[in-house]
């Protein structure tokens, strides 16, 4: 019966001190239920006293009335029970309402505020700078905290906060209270950092996490930017799902900015003592087409604190965003380490947008380890004695000399004459370039000709290869019978980066060869470092024209998979399927490179000029072995995976090292001392772990977390040799390819959800108004007293019914 009631109704409610008591009861809610409510208790009376009125008929009155009276109080306090009476006491409580506030952090916040005027002069403040102003020096968190709890947050690769939770100030006497927020540290918060800028995805976050009845909206400070995860829409889509409003503020100016920056910088990272040398910066600018600009070198040691400048041109610049090259040819004339920079400035001075941007640094190795070059020749060919003469007497190389037609008691300009090929490990690994004029390879021992693969594929050795008509076409008929001298040869075909031609006969040499036949070079061999006979690519070629060529070159049928084809040979006779035989042409063979000559006439251009031809070898020799004469020890190499970062990745090396017996060195790890551009090191010190699919290779890695230059040291184990590098680090352009503020796209992110677009400079003033009061009361339950629940009841009960229990015995009734 009961459970047909389950409606309860306060009938006693009592407000004291915030806190409501009311006395609930069980009673029917619908008519229908009142009347069986009704009808069930008038029938129970009804049938109650017609029983008791019967059963008592022969008593006294006294008895009748007592024992009905029983029966009816225990039936009244079981009608209680059924009621079930209890006291609920609540508490009334508010939720206030709340606004969130996410703010940019992206590498976009460096920029000014606004763009410059003409006239301006000094430093503008920054973006970061203008949010911060914003929020401390404004009124405007005081009015958002009069209705509202703010919470701050920060965004840019991904969403951070809440930074602060605000209180609302009049919610309650403790958000009041005389203890003052702890100060936030804005200069650490708003500090431009991220990389990237992913605003539709850090938004579409926080409207998750934030999103209920009582959020009166989201406030955005941004420039608009939006480079990178989910588009805008995604979140504006969530937000009109959530009901969700959102306020976008605009930071930035919405005009193209002038801005003048150098854009990137070219060098190499390894240069010879007192060889030449080019640093090439390309500028490039925004609303300066046409005008003069004034590019400078300045450099200092390693160990130095102040630039000095070096050189200096004007130039003009070409139309907006086309990049213009700077070109500085330099000497060294010092060894260790230098730091370059390239600055560049308006010749008449305009209001740059960004100003930070105006110069680029590069670090630059000099060594003065002299290139050690090993000459192996099949016969006293010119080239090699015009190559020999040259290398002897340069001051900064070495020589040694294996003549396989040389009788013993021959005397050779160098410094040692060999009578074979090194075949032991450390006697070979010792040279950087190994240059081959023709040689006849059946006289090299099997393990030379397996050490020389090694040497270049695993310790970067440079190999120059000059084919010849008296042994190269030995080399080339191996493979076509099976002997083992020609087993023997088989691996070192892999080294040649063309298929030489096994048809001797068409080269033609017995027919004609009087007539010269000028190269034909390629795109790569007009760039190409190897062929220069000037420091201008386009001087160079101009020189090679003025050369009347070569009368023979080896046939050949193609370049293989990989090579880069640089010149080729152009007498039509020697032309077939594969086209003209190639003439120059270089590969990367494992960790080495190899250089292919298919003449050995290039002593015909001493005819055009001395000075070109010992430029040509020089810088040939240097070329191939710049991967073991920069690393300064023979030891090792450490090799970066890449030698120009950007901040905030990851810089990932390589390190190779040989033990005293030049054998793969046999560690777990070995320690790597990294410096930044402040000179403080990196604690604790990177390990590079042992790679165990390659024995002597170590590798490892860190974080780039400053722009500029990383210099590396790596001590090699059990020698006091050191292996050196220098990483260049820069901030990365994503956030300044279009530092305009997006004003369509903030436009865009606010439209229809109840929310607007404001200007930065109106933010104090609109905001506040922008943002209703979404607070709301409620009530907190707090205890529930069940009344009828207690030991008394039950007693009484108890009584009542025995009491009924005794009388109709004592009466003896049944």
């Amino acid at each position: 019966m009961f459970d047909t009631f389950p409606f309860t109704h306060a009938l006693l409610a009592v407000d004291t001190a915030g806190s409501l008591t009311a006395r609930e009861w069980d009673w029917p809610e619908s008519p229908l239920g009142w009347a069986v409510f009704l009808g069930g208790t008038l029938a129970v009376l009804v049938w109650v006293v017609w029983m008791y009125r019967r059963d008592t008929v022969e008593l006294h009155r006294g008895w009748r009335v007592w024992l009905t009276a029983l029966r009816l109080a225990a039936l009244a306090t079981l009608f209680l029970i059924a009621l079930n009476p209890q006291d609920r006491t609540q508490r009334t409580a508010f939720r206030p309402s709340r606004v969130a506030v996410l703010m940019d952090t992206s590498l976009s916040m460096r920029h000014p505020a606004e763009a410059p005027s003409a006239g301006a002069t000094g430093e503008l403040p920054s973006r970061a700078e203008a949010i911060r102003k914003l929020l401390t020096s404004s009124s405007l968190l005081e009015q958002l905290r009069r209705d509202h709890e703010v919470s701050l947050f920060t965004f840019d690769s991904a969403l951070a906060g809440p930074h602060r939770v605000y209180p609302l100030k009049s919610s309650t006497p403790e958000a009041t209270s005389t203890t003052a927020p702890t100060e936030i540290d804005w200069a650490t918060v708003l500090q431009p950092r991220g990389l990237e800028t992913r605003l539709g995805e850090s938004l579409g976050e926080l409207i998750r996490q934030s999103a209920g009845r009582t959020l009166s909206g989201i406030v955005v400070i941004t420039d608009g930017g939006n480079n990178a995860g989910i588009d805008v829409a995604t979140a504006h889509d969530r937000a009109i799902a959530a009901k969700t409003r959102l306020v976008t503020v605009g930071v930035g100016g919405t005009e193209q900015p002038l801005n003048l920056q150098v854009a990137d910088i070219q060098s190499p990272t390894d240069v010879q003592l007192d060889d030449k040398f080019d640093i090439t910066a390309f500028l490039q600018a925004q609303g300066l087409a046409g005008r003069e600009v004034t590019a400078t070198l300045w450099s200092k040691p390693d160990d130095g604190d102040a630039l000095v400048q070096v050189a200096e041109q004007t130039l003009t610049l070409p139309a907006d965003g086309v990049p213009a090259e700077v070109k500085f040819p330099l000497k060294p004339t010092a060894v260790g380490g230098w730091d370059y920079v390239v600055r560049v400035q308006p010749t008449v001075k305009v209001a740059e947008f960004n100003a930070q941007d105006n110069e680029q640094s590069v670090a630059i190795q000099v060594f003065d380890r002299p290139t050690k070059v090993l000459l192996l020749a099949g016969g006293p060919m010119r080239d090699y004695q015009f190559v020999r003469n040259l290398l002897f007497r340069h001051k900064a190389i070495d020589v040694d000399v294996v003549l396989q037609t040389a009788a013993v008691g021959t005397s050779q300009e160098s410094n040692n004459l060999l009578l074979q090929f090194p075949v032991e490990r450390e006697k070979l690994f010792e040279y950087d370039v190994i240059v081959a004029f023709d040689p006849d390879w059946r006289l090299v021992p099997a393990e030379g000709i397996e050490l020389l693969r090694d040497w270049v594929y695993q310790e970067a050795g440079g190999l120059i290869l000059i084919a010849g008509d008296v042994n190269t076409v030995q080399l080339a008929a191996v493979g076509e019978q099976p002997t083992p001298v020609q087993e023997q040869l088989e691996p070192l075909k892999e080294l040649y980066p063309v298929v030489l031609s096994t048809f001797a006969a068409e080269m033609r040499f017995d027919q004609d060869s009087s007539q010269p036949w000028p190269l034909e070079f390629t795109p790569e061999g007009q760039r190409a470092e190897a062929l220069q006979l000037t420091d201008e690519p386009t001087s160079s070629l101009a020189r090679w024209k003025e050369f009347p060529g070569f009368y023979r070159c080896y046939s050949t049928s193609g370049a293989k998979a990989g090579a880069t084809v640089l010149a080729r040979f152009t007498d039509p006779r020697s032309q077939n399927e594969f086209g003209f035989p190639v003439l120059a042409a270089e590969q990367f063979y494992g960790q080495g490179r190899v250089l292919y000559f298919g003449s050995g006439e290039f002593w015909r251009l001493r005819s055009v000029s001395d000075e070109d031809y010992d430029r040509l070898w020089i810088k040939a020799i240097r070329n191939v072995g710049q991967g073991r004469t920069k690393r300064g020890t023979k030891r090792g190499v450490l090799l970066p995976e890449v030698r120009k970062l950007t901040l905030g990745q990851t810089a990932r090396l390589r390190a190779r090292l040989l033990d005293a017996q030049f054998k793969p060195l046999e560690l777990d790890s070995v320690l790597l001392e990294v410096f930044d551009p402040q000179g403080k090191p990196l604690v604790p010190a990177p390990r590079l772990r042992r790679d165990e699919t390659r024995a002597g290779e170590f590798v490892g890695d860190f974080r780039v977390s400053l722009p500029g230059a990383y210099r590396l040291e790596l001590p090699v184990p059990e020698s006091s040799d050191q292996l050196t590098d220098v990483l260049t680090v820069s901030l990365p352009k994503l956030e300044d390819q279009d530092v305009r503020q997006n004003v369509t796209l903030l436009r865009d992110l606010v439209r229809d959800t109840g929310g607007e677009y404001i200007p930065l400079s109106e933010a104090a003033e609109k905001l506040p108004g922008l943002l209703p009061n979404r607070g709301e009361p409620f009530t907190i339950d707090e205890r529930l007293r069940t009344l009828w629940d207690r030991d008394w009841v039950m007693y009484l009960l108890v009584t009542l019914l025995g009491l009924e229990w005794l009388t109709r015995k004592l009466l003896k009734l049944a």
